[in-house]
C-alpha cells in the first residue's frame, strides 16, 4: 500500500505532487509567494486515496471535470469556500463538500492555514458498490448531493468510520494496511457514504431483497472456510454466490444467525487459535499471529479469544512446542 509524505515551499512542486494524489489542477497562491508552503500525507486503499493536505496561507485550486473519481473534502480547522461542480458549498469541520466526476471544481481557503481531509473514490469502486447495494445496474454518474452534514444521523456515523483512515496516514504500513483489514474497511467507507449522503438511489438501498435460500449462505460459508486468508468483503462473497450484498446479509441473518463478516472473524479466530497452539514461543508472538489473521487491535483480539477459548492467547502460545 503506497504512502507518500511531501512538504514543499515551491508552488509548481505542490501543484504536481498534489495532482498525482488527487486531480490535475491549477494552483493560485493568493498570499505572499515567499511564505508559501504545502504539506501532504497520503495513501491508497484499494479504490480510495486518502490524504491530509495543508497550505500555510490562502490559495485557490481549480480543476477540470474530475471524470475518473468522486471526492469528499472536509476542512479540519476552518471554512473552505468551494464549488462542487453543481453547487456552492462552504465546507466546515461539520459539513463535508461532495464532488462528482461530471463537474469542474474550485476550492478557495486556507487564509489562516489549516488541514483538509480529502477522500478520493474511484468511479468504479463507488458505482459498483451502488449496484451491489441497490440491486440494479448503474450506467451513469451517481448524482450525490453536494454536501453531507457530519453532526447528526448517518453523516455523523459515516464520519466516525472515515476518520479511521487518518490512522493509515500516520502508519501506512501498519496493521490497518493488512489486506484482510484494508479491503473490507475501504468497502465499508464507500457503502457507508452511499447510505449517508442523499442521492436518487438511496431509498432503494433500504428495500428488502427477496427471501434468500439457505444454500446461498452455505456456499458463502464454504468459501470462507476454504479461503479464510482471502481479503473478503460482503460484496466479494455476494458476487461469488450470485446474489446482491443485501441478499447475502439477509441469508446469513436467517440461516446462520450472524453477519458474513462476523462469521469470517469466527473462522479466522479458529485459525489464529490453531497457529498459537502450533507456534514456537521463541519464534512467534501473539501480535504477529493476530495480525496475520486480520486482528489489528490487540485488546479486542484477546477479549474475543478469551471469550471463545476461556484463556488468553498468550497462555496458548506459551504452551506451544
Amino acid at each position: 500500500m503506497p504512502g507518500i509524505s511531501i512538504s514543499t515551499h515551491e508552488r509548481d512542486e505542490a501543484q504536481v505532487e498534489c495532482g498525482r494524489v488527487y486531480f490535475p489542477h491549477r494552483l493560485v497562491v493568493l498570499d505572499d509567494p515567499g511564505t508559501f508552503a504545502m504539506s501532504l500525507s497520503a495513501t491508497t486503499l484499494g479504490g480510495l486515496s486518502v490524504g491530509l493536505l495543508t497550505y500555510a496561507g490562502e490559495v485557490c485550486v481549480e480543476t477540470g471535470e474530475l471524470e475518473s473519481a468522486y471526492e469528499i473534502n472536509i476542512p479540519l480547522d476552518g471554512p473552505l469556500r468551494t464549488w462542487t461542480g453543481h453547487a456552492d458549498v462552504c465546507a466546515t469541520p461539520s459539513l463535508a463538500a461532495v464532488y462528482r466526476p461530471d463537474g469542474r471544481t474550485r476550492l478557495h481557503g486556507w487564509a489562516r492555514g489549516g488541514r483538509l481531509f480529502g477522500l478520493k473514490i474511484d468511479r468504479s469502486a463507488l458505482e459498483s458498490a451502488t449496484e451491489e447495494l441497490a440491486g440494479r445496474p448503474v450506467r451513469s454518474v451517481v448524482p450525490l448531493a453536494a454536501s453531507l452534514d457530519l453532526r447528526t444521523g448517518p453523516g455523523k456515523q459515516w464520519w466516525r468510520l472515515a476518520r479511521v483512515l487518518l490512522a493509515l496516514l500516520e502508519d501506512p504500513e501498519g496493521p490497518l494496511a493488512a489486506p484482510m483489514v484494508a479491503r473490507p474497511l475501504a468497502h465499508s467507507v464507500v457503502a457507508g457514504l452511499l447510505h449517508a449522503v442523499d442521492h436518487p438511489l438511496r431509498d432503494a438501498l433500504a428495500v428488502a431483497p427477496a427471501l434468500p435460500r439457505a444454500s446461498t449462505a452455505r456456499e458463502a460459508v464454504e468459501l470462507m472456510e476454504v479461503e479464510p486468508e482471502t481479503a473478503w468483503t460482503v460484496a466479494d462473497l455476494a458476487r461469488r454466490v450470485g446474489v446482491s450484498s443485501r441478499g447475502l446479509q439477509d441469508a446469513f441473518a436467517r440461516h446462520v444467525g450472524v453477519s458474513p463478516m462476523a462469521y469470517l472473524r469466527r473462522v479466522r479466530l479458529q485459525r489464529a487459535h490453531a497457529d498459537l497452539r502450533a507456534a514456537d514461543p521463541a519464534q512467534a508472538s501473539v501480535t504477529d499471529i493476530a495480525v496475520r489473521w486480520g486482528f489489528t487491535h490487540h485488546g479486542r483480539f484477546a477479549a474475543a479469544y478469551r471469550q471463545r477459548y476461556g484463556r488468553m492467547p498468550s497462555e496458548t502460545l506459551s504452551e506451544g512446542r
